[in-house]
């Protein structure tokens, strides 16, 4: 009786069925433990200038030309640009409907010396650089074709990507230099419930990143703990979960004359992304929220940095010795730049990275 034939075809497909469910599924990809290494930063250093003044900050990132661009949405022009060469506050960007304004400003980003700003409530972009005597002055605005995403990210001068409207089954879209739509990709992390409630941008909301060359997307989702890596040719690479390993009903509620969408159980989870040559790095919080008793900015701003390789491997995890509200590195000379909270007095603070990286 012959028997091994049998035995191999089935074990093929064992191995076929347990790596597509593998693949297919959510699931806890790695844990804290996972990470080879943890650092708490301290020695932080102050930044301090008298022209400095801070209102409501949402983000900060570090421009290789040696400024910190600071989103501000309590004072009368949205981003702040400090010159960390020649001490020289700037502001730009008011609020209206007109060239070179926002209603609101929804995550700067740096594309080379480049600092892109975009408002999603009027699908705007602006675009603005340096010039010879260190002064951003806008070069560009554009509006996107995508209707309703909530973050848009610069790949390359000739290619952005945002997230796709809100009900599409699309994950990503993808944009030219002038916000037309070159194609979209992507499908969605898996819910309990997805056979009754469709997945979204809406349920998975994310943030962006890209490797500085351009061919990597990661997105982290900001209420589920997963990321995922895209190649912006070939679509999904690898999508991990970790360390929490949630798995989440979505229900629908009402709302005024319509509805939104809440996951169960939820969590704040990944948030201020950002890129190097051999890695990235996102904040993690992992407070569970409880209804009707919201986590205190003290509880949210008390993050974690998890650093990843471009394969997805935990390297190490970063904690800030004080609540922060964005982080972004300036790799060159391994200096760590955040927007420090302590009960609404906000800092601009520095550590330096040359112990770890």
């Amino acid at each position: 009786m012959k028997t091994k034939p049998l035995k191999f075809v089935l074990i093929v497909i064992l191995f076929i069925f347990c790596a597509c469910s593998n693949g297919d599924k959510n699931g806890t990809s790695f844990t804290l433990e996972s990470f080879g290494s943890q650092h708490t930063l301290s020695g932080r250093i102050e930044y301090k200038n008298d022209s400095l003044f801070l209102g409501n900050p949402k983000s900060l990132r570090f421009h290789p030309g040696g400024f910190l661009i600071i989103e501000d949405v309590g004072t009368p022009k949205f981003i702040t640009i400090i010159d960390l060469k020649t001490n020289r506050i700037q502001k730009i960007i008011s609020q209206g409907k007109g060239p070179g304004e926002m209603i609101i400003s929804w995550g700067p980003q740096i594309l080379n010396d480049s600092l892109y700003a975009f408002c999603g409530e009027l699908r705007k972009v602006l675009i603005f650089s340096p010039d010879n005597n260190r002064h951003f002055v806008l070069r560009d605005e554009f509006l996107i074709d995508e209707k309703g995403s909530d973050r848009f990210h610069p790949v390359s001068p000739k290619m952005h990507v945002c997230l796709s409207n809100l009900g599409e089954d699309k994950r990503l879209t993808f944009l030219d230099e002038k916000g037309k739509i070159v194609r979209k990709m992507g499908g969605f992390p898996h819910t309990l419930n997805e056979n009754e409630i469709t997945p979204d941008n809406e349920i998975f909301s994310s943030t962006i990143t890209s490797s500085p060359e351009g061919t990597k997307i990661v997105l982290a989702c900001t209420l589920d703990d997963i990321l995922e890596i895209y190649d912006k040719d070939n679509g999904l690479v690898k999508r991990i979960q970790g360390p929490l390993g949630l798995k989440l009903t979505v229900i629908r509620e009402n709302f005024g004359n319509g509805y939104m969408l809440r996951t169960m159980p939820r969590y704040l989870t990944y948030g201020n992304i950002i890129a190097g040559d051999n890695e990235f790095w996102v904040t993690y919080n992992g407070i569970k929220v409880q209804r009707g008793k919201p986590p205190s900015l003290q509880e949210q701003y008390t993050i974690q940095i998890f650093c990843f390789d471009w394969n997805g491997k935990p390297i190490r995890i970063i904690k800030p010795d004080c609540p922060v509200i964005s982080f972004d590195v300036d790799w060159n000379r391994k200096i760590l730049y955040a927007i420090k909270w302590e009960k609404d007095d906000y800092k601009i603070i520095s550590y330096s990275l040359a112990k770890i990286l």
